[in-house]
């Protein structure tokens, strides 16, 4: 299908959406004749990436956006990879073509729409999709997925009717004893009754810590409702979008739900709660902001292996710590995330890690750590800030 997208003329959102629209009816019919769900690669994805873009890319006729745009989605792994960005004839909409060894893909690139959270666009191979992104995830500072805790994932899978979850619970990254490997991986698809497994898998005391939510299914139906126009969408932790069914909008309707509450949610820590120094009255000044707390309950942090293990620069958290012992249950450590390569710093205890978000810092930070931190830790974890507000 890729190659059919290739043929097309693209030049405007819209004619991509058309474009979508009907590959959306023909996936569909597909599934609907041989009664089973197509391949993924036939599918529709959409992804949501956090890009820190400086404003100067914005300059002079776009010419240096789609330099940044080029740079940016270049992978690490240069041999046998060839990437170039189209500048197509819409203001901040770019056509991406990629080319790795034997492989080729094709992502449309919706920079405008959101000057932050980009979004991409395609009918290429999955795998080969999946590989680009997670390369530029660990090569490009200045770019970064979304990070969706469980339940904001609930409350997305909230808009429609429930079809199936994905669980990804893994805390052999910070085990060093192979006997006491401890994981929950799970899939499953279904009807509106996965939702009462999870739920009971959810509640139950012998799983709850590990329950950690990483994919959702859900059919959502037009707006005004009409039975027959609906999208069939599979949704990650890490915003990619998988997407089938009758009506492309639909899918936008949710995309957008996902960005502008993502974004909000963001905006908020950056705005409220990360500290920087504020004129008073008389010339004085004072410290704004708080600090922000995960607490775990129901178990202790192991201090010395999170340390090791978390703050070593490596996917997922993409967190490098310069840490010093407090003492044998306490470490302090000052953390460079590199995502935008910001500067903030952790107080790790057995039974609270503190967070000092300094002005400036990607907010975007706080989301990866505390999802990351459900899917190695525990779900068993809250957060909240010096005045008691509750974040996610």
């Amino acid at each position: 299908m890729a190659s059919s997208a290739a043929a097309r003329d693209i030049s405007t959102r819209q004619q991509l959406f058309d474009l979508l629209q009907s590959q959306m009816q023909v996936t569909y019919e597909g599934l609907k004749e041989e009664k089973r769900l197509d391949f993924e690669s036939s599918l529709i994805k959409t992804y949501l990436f956090e890009v820190d873009c400086p404003d100067e890319a914005r300059s002079d006729e776009g010419v240096p956006l789609r330099q940044f745009v080029q740079r940016l989605f270049s992978p690490l792994e240069r041999k046998g990879t060839l990437v170039f960005a189209a500048q197509k004839e819409e203001e901040g909409f770019f056509e991406l073509n990629l080319k790795h060894r034997s492989q080729a893909a094709i992502l449309y690139l919706d920079t405008v729409t959101d000057s932050r959270f980009w979004l991409g666009f395609s009918i290429s191979n999955a795998t080969t999709l999946d590989w680009w992104i997670e390369n530029l995830s660990r090569a490009q500072v200045a770019f970064d997925t979304v990070w969706l805790w469980p339940t904001f994932l609930e409350t997305v899978q909230g808009r429609g009717v429930p079809r199936g979850f994905g669980l990804d619970y893994d805390y052999r990254k910070l085990e060093n004893d192979p006997e006491t490997t401890t994981y929950l991986k799970m899939q499953l698809w279904g009807g509106r009754e996965t939702d009462h497994l999870y739920q009971l898998l959810k509640n139950d005391e012998r799983f709850r810590d590990k329950v950690v939510l990483s994919k959702i299914r859900l059919k959502e139906f037009s707006q005004p409702y009409d039975e027959q126009l609906f999208a069939l969408q599979d949704l990650k932790y890490q915003g990619k979008f998988t997407t089938r069914g009758t009506d492309f909008s639909t899918h936008l309707a949710t995309v957008s739900f996902v960005r502008e509450s993502y974004a909000r949610q963001i905006t908020n820590i950056e705005n409220n709660y990360s500290l920087h120094w504020e004129e008073v009255e008389g010339g004085n000044v004072r410290l704004e902001g708080s600090a922000i707390h995960f607490i775990p309950h129901g178990f202790e942090i192991p201090v010395q292996s999170f340390c090791e293990h978390v703050l070593n620069g490596t996917n997922p958290f993409r967190l490098i710590g310069f840490t010093h012992m407090i003492s044998s249950f306490s470490a302090y450590s000052q953390v460079v995330d590199l995502h935008t390569g910001g500067k903030l710093s952790l107080e790790v205890h057995p039974d609270l890690i503190t967070l000092y978000l300094p002005e400036g810092v990607c907010g975007n930070s706080v989301a990866r750590f505390y999802t990351n931190l459900q899917h190695f830790l525990s779900t068993q974890i809250s957060v909240e800030t010096d005045n008691g507000d509750q974040l996610f």
